[in-house]
C-alpha cells in the first residue's frame, strides 16, 4: 500500500511481488477492477476503527461508505467514456475483514460476501445489502474507493486516522489466472500521489507471442466525485526527444500514437506504435512510458493538453503552444495508475513450450519524490 505523500510499498501480485511498510488510512483505493462473464475482481477490506458512518453518511460507527465507479464495456473499449458511480453505507465492525466479489460470481446466496463470514458483530447479513457492486453492470471496468469517518469525531478506542486498508485481485476463473495489488491509501479522497512515476521504463515482450496491456485509471484531489468520473489522462512512449522506444539491440525505432483514458480503461501496448513502428518491434523492446493528466485548450476545446500546462493564447501561436505543451508534459503535477498486464497467446514461451498460461501484472509505483 503508499500511505499518503510516503513510498510505503510496491504492488503485492499473484506471482508474490513483496510489499514493505504497510500502513492504513481514512480512505482506501482500489484503481482497477474487472467484470466479464469470465473474470471477476475480488477485493478485502481490512477496518480496524470504530470512527466510522451510519447508513445515511452520520458518524454512527457502523458503516463503510463504499463507491464504485465503472464503464460498461459491452459495446467497445470506450476509452472516452465517463464512468458512472454507484455508491452505498454498508455495514462494517472495528478490527473487521470483509472480502468481497465484485462480480457477484462467488458467494452469490450471500450478497457477494465470501468465506463463511458469521455476520455477528459486522451484521451484513441482516442489513439485507448486495455487497457485489458490479453484479448488475458486467461487463465493466472500473475503480472502487472506501472510507470511514473522516477523523472529525473523536473514535473513543484512540484509533483516528489511519484505519483502512485492502487488497484486491482480479481472477480470471475460466482458466485460473489471477493478479493482484495492495490498495492505496489516503486520509481524504486525495489519490494524486498514487499516480505511476513519469516516465518509467518498460519493458515490452514479443508481441508475436505475448499480449501486453496497460490499465489506466487518471487520479485526481479528489478520487470519489459525485455522480460520475470524467478525469481523463494520456499515456505515451518518448524514450529521448520523440515518441520512441529500443528495440533488443539498442537501435531507437521512432513511431508512436499516444492514447488518452477518461476515468479507466485497458490499452494494448501495440495500438500505441504505428504499423510501421510494430513490424520493427516483433521482439519488442523497452522504452520510457510517460502518464499525465489531461485538460481541454482554452483557446481550442478540441485539443487536449497537460493539465498544468499554460496555454499560450496570444494571436497565431496555436502551433508553438502545442509543441510546448509536448516538451513539457513532465511538468504536470498529477497523473495516473498503471498497471502493465502480460500474458502468453499461445502455448509458447520463448519459442518453446509450455502447458500453461503466462499471466503477469505489475504495478508501475509512485515516484518518492510526488509532492503529494
Amino acid at each position: 500500500m503508499f500511505a499518503k505523500n510516503t513510498l510505503a510499498s510496491a504492488v503485492a501480485a499473484a506471482i508474490g511481488v513483496s510489499a514493505v511498510g504497510v500502513a492504513q488510512a481514512d480512505t482506501v483505493f482500489f484503481p482497477y477492477a474487472a467484470l466479464s462473464p469470465t473474470v471477476t475482481t475480488v477485493v478485502s477490506v481490512i477496518n480496524t476503527t470504530a470512527d466510522n458512518w451510519n447508513q445515511n453518511g452520520a458518524y454512527a460507527a457502523t458503516h463503510l461508505h463504499y463507491r464504485f465507479y465503472y464503464k460498461n464495456v459491452a459495446a467497445g473499449e470506450g476509452l472516452l467514456n465517463n464512468c458512472e458511480e454507484y455508491n452505498e453505507y454498508l455495514p462494517t465492525s472495528r478490527n473487521d475483514i470483509q472480502t468481497i466479489d465484485l462480480g457477484g460470481v462467488f458467494g452469490s446466496d450471500t450478497a457477494g460476501v465470501l468465506f463463511n463470514d458469521p455476520s455477528i458483530n459486522n451484521p451484513w447479513q441482516q442489513s439485507g445489502r448486495d455487497y457485489a457492486f458490479g453484479r448488475n453492470v458486467q461487463p465493466a471496468r472500473g475503480y472502487l474507493t472506501v472510507d470511514n469517518s473522516d477523523g472529525t469525531v473523536f473514535d473513543p478506542n484512540g484509533d483516528d486516522g489511519e484505519t483502512l486498508s485492502g487488497e484486491a485481485f482480479v481472477f480470471e476463473f475460466g482458466s485460473g489466472a489471477a493478479w493482484g495489488y495492495q490498495a492505496y491509501s489516503s486520509d481524504d479522497a486525495d489519490f494524486r500521489h498514487a499516480a505511476s512515476q513519469s516516465p518509467s521504463n518498460v519493458a515490452i515482450m514479443p508481441f508475436n507471442e505475448i499480449t501486453t496491456a496497460f490499465f489506466v485509471t487518471p487520479v485526481s484531489i479528489d478520487q470519489h466525485p459525485d455522480f460520475m468520473n470524467n478525469y481523463r489522462a494520456r499515456i505515451e512512449f518518448v524514450t529521448t526527444t520523440r515518441g520512441d522506444l529500443y528495440d533488443r539491440d539498442e537501435n531507437l525505432i521512432s513511431g508512436t500514437v499516444p492514447q488518452d483514458v477518461v476515468c479507466v480503461g485497458r490499452i494494448n501496448a501495440i495500438s500505441m506504435l504505428s504499423d510501421g513502428t510494430a513490424a520493427r518491434l516483433v521482439n519488442g523492446g523497452w522504452g520510457r512510458l510517460w502518464n499525465y493528466r489531461l485538460t481541454q485548450d482554452p483557446a481550442d476545446a478540441t485539443k487536449w493538453v497537460p493539465a498544468s500546462f499554460n496555454v499560450d493564447t496570444t494571436a497565431g501561436s496555436s502551433d508553438s503552444a502545442d509543441r510546448f505543451a509536448v516538451a513539457n508534459r513532465n511538468l504536470t503535477t498529477d497523473g495516473a495508475v498503471v498497471i502493465k498486464l502480460e500474458y502468453n497467446t499461445g502455448n509458447t514461451f520463448n519459442g518453446e513450450a509450455v502447458g500453461g498460461t503466462y499471466n503477469n501484472s505489475i504495478l508501475f509505483a509512485p515516484d518518492e519524490n510526488n509532492p503529494f
